[in-house]
């Protein structure tokens, strides 16, 4: 099954500092909300999956991220949580999802070694970006888009909050 990323990073490709997004940017929560949520079919879903400290990170009023199917994925072989699907491995996951008919599309929506994993898996189709043009000396990398793909789309640059980023998709060459 054909999965994508998203995420944001800073202008160095880095993400996260202290666990937690260093930005607060409404526009990309929206943007993240409406790839994430949006069907082109109305009967389907869509399913997220993210590392046990993306779902740790988000508050606990916000879980699970609703109209979407929650997967977490975590080594920790006694960690459960009632809203949330949890797996030990990506490849466990995602042929789970594959067996589900109402699942329209899939993202991974975090950690860093989930990311920078599912870039150089074949079924990774493409790659949602918000760069933010600042550095904010984050401790995540992201490896960045392999050569394999394509800039498809950008947005025009935007500001929030005196933050200014723009929203890229990267699409997997034919």
């Amino acid at each position: 099954m054909k999965f994508s990323i998203i995420l944001a990073v800073d202008d160095k490709n880095w993400f996260w500092k202290d666990w937690y997004l260093p930005w607060k940017i409404k526009k990309d929560m929206q943007y993240f909300k409406e790839k994430t949520v949006q069907t082109e079919n109305p009967n389907k879903i869509n399913a997220v999956i993210m590392g046990r400290k993306t779902w740790d990170s988000i508050p606990e009023k916000y879980r699970p991220l609703p109209w979407r199917l929650n997967f977490v994925l975590t080594r920790n072989p006694d960690y459960s949580d009632e809203w949330c699907v949890v797996f030990s491995s990506f490849e466990k996951c995602m042929e789970t999802i594959q067996l589900n008919p109402s699942v329209e599309s899939v993202f991974i929506m975090g950690w860093a070694t989930l990311y920078n994993d599912a870039l150089h898996n074949p079924d990774l189709e493409k790659i949602y970006i918000t760069k933010v043009e600042w550095n904010y000396n984050c401790d995540v990398f992201f490896d960045w888009v392999p050569e394999s793909f394509v800039l498809e789309w950008e947005s025009e640059q935007q500001a929030e909050n005196e933050i200014q980023f723009t929203f890229q998709v990267y699409k997997k060459a034919d």
